[in-house]
């Protein structure tokens, strides 16, 4: 048990570079840089080859071949090798990425007519023009970009942050307000950023799924995954499985007794998977049930302390994972669907501090599938595969309506999340290596751990966990 407060990983944000109207060029004279050895060379070849042709005594045909020659071998490779290596560089998220986008962000600022003119006094002299106080930062994962409020350009740039999605194909994460400064943090090029699942990492309530992308599922509890077939879904919630199993202990739900079922023939996942409606409808109770034992445990606990949850008192986490969420509900009668959503509405709302998480997996998440009050107390959204509007609008609610999304076929594992912040991002599910056996690793793994609450006596022993929720007419 530990309750020291420890300090947040937070990345150091410097001011970043600033935009120049020279900027523009960058790329360019970058390139002349690259190619300045051939173009020193050509130059020597013209001192010591060419003019002495031309200068010759019996000037003929012959004595242009060799310097043409050389000239077009050293020409040609000077126009094409500078933009072979910035293109590649670019593609491969390389050093000339960087330097794209300053140059990008420079040619958006002046297309749009973001400058402060000033004229010459002198005569013949140019206007000259500049660019307000913008700045970019590359941060390990995220990029930031910062524009200085509080001149003529205050309001165009408090919305600036759709504009910059679309300029870099990238997704806007955040903003943040500074004294003096409106803060955009993007994740550019996300791709670039997937993580191989055996590389994902769950520590300390947190689940880095890509690089940049952390969900931290104790102050954003709950996950909602929604995706038609082939879109990566089973791969992903195996990965959740994987990773959440090496904390605390998991509980399965799979209605349709498909491969999650077989998972309980291994020791880890014994009596821990749910195939019928009445087991799976006896799981939720078993939840609510473990969850209001796990809160008294806390509550008789000796060194009690306001406010901290489950890990201050040495308590692993609990997780509830319901596949196929839709198929489920469209066997239930009316009855037995009221009494499933009596049990999981105390779960989403307050199952949190006590180490309690639910995960649903469904295909579409429409009201007649999942009810809104659930649905919106699942606060990590995951789409995988081709969804329509509709299905972007159901699984991410409000968020939605501020975020325009693409669906990009053949793309395996690919979709859009939002962590909890209200912010829906695209994302590719971490890779499963082709070949790789999950089968053979949850085989050899180990009983999960987990804390026993079995001998807690629950203050209110005439009624069960359902009844003791469900008393109160109408409060869920």
């Amino acid at each position: 048990m530990n309750g020291k407060k420890t300090k947040k990983n937070k990345e150091v944000i410097g001011k970043g570079r600033r935009i120049q109207v020279r900027d523009r060029s960058l790329l360019i004279r970058w390139g002349i840089f690259v190619a300045s050895p051939l173009i020193a060379l050509l130059t020597l070849v013209q001192i010591f080859i060419t003019f002495p042709a031309i200068q010759a005594e019996n000037v003929g045909v012959g004595n242009f071949i060799l310097p043409i020659i050389l000239s077009i071998s050293l020409i040609i490779p000077s126009i094409v090798i500078p933009i072979v290596v910035i293109k590649r560089s670019i593609e491969k998220s390389g050093f000339f990425f960087k330097l794209w986008k300053y140059y990008r962000l420079a040619k958006y600022l002046y297309d749009n007519d973001y400058v402060i003119r000033k004229k010459n006094t002198g005569q013949g002299n140019p206007e000259r023009i500049k660019f307000p106080p913008v700045y970019y930062f590359q941060g390990r994962d995220v990029d930031y970009f910062r524009f200085e409020t509080g001149n003529k350009f205050h309001e165009r740039f408090q919305g600036i942050g759709a504009e910059l999605e679309g300029v870099f194909l990238a997704d806007l994460i955040s903003i943040d307000h500074q004294r003096g400064y409106i803060i955009y943090k993007l994740l550019v090029d996300s791709e670039t950023k997937r993580l191989n699942f055996e590389k994902t990492s769950i520590k300390d309530g947190k689940i880095e799924f890509m690089k940049g992308v952390v969900w931290d599922f104790e102050n954003m509890p709950h996950m909602l995954i929604t995706g038609g077939t082939n879109g990566g879904k089973t791969y992903f919630v195996y990965t959740l499985i994987r990773l959440l199993s090496k904390v605390g202990r998991v509980h399965l739900s799979d209605p349709k007794n498909s491969d999650l079922t077989y998972l309980n023939n291994f020791v880890a996942f014994k009596g821990a998977v749910a195939v019928t409606e009445d087991e799976i409808l006896a799981r939720v109770v078993d939840a609510v049930e473990l969850m209001e034992k796990r809160y008294q445990y806390m509550n008789e606990h000796p060194d009690r302390k306001m406010g901290q949850n489950y890990r201050y008192y040495g308590m692993k986490p609990e997780f509830f994972i319901f596949e196929e969420w839709g198929a489920l509900v469209s066997v239930l009668s009316t009855h037995e669907n009221n009494q499933l959503y009596k049990g999981i509405a105390p779960l989403v709302l307050k199952a949190r501090q006590a180490g309690v998480f639910l995960v649903i997996v469904t295909q579409r998440a429409g009201a007649d599938v999942l009810r809104p009050m659930v649905r919106d107390n699942l606060m990590c959204k995951v789409s995988l595969g081709i969804l329509s509007d509709y299905g972007y609008d159901m699984t991410f609610g409000e968020a939605s309506k501020r975020k325009k999304f693409i669906n990009k076929y053949g793309k395996l594992g690919r979709g859009y999340i939002d962590v909890g912040e209200g912010v829906p991002i695209e994302f590719y599910s971490p890779i499963v290596d082709n070949g790789y056996d999950f089968e053979d690793y949850f085989s050899s793994m180990p009983e999960m751990e987990y804390t026993d609450v079995s001998h807690i006596k629950l203050p209110t022993k005439d009624l069960s966990p359902q009844e003791y929720y469900t008393r109160e007419r109408g409060v869920f």
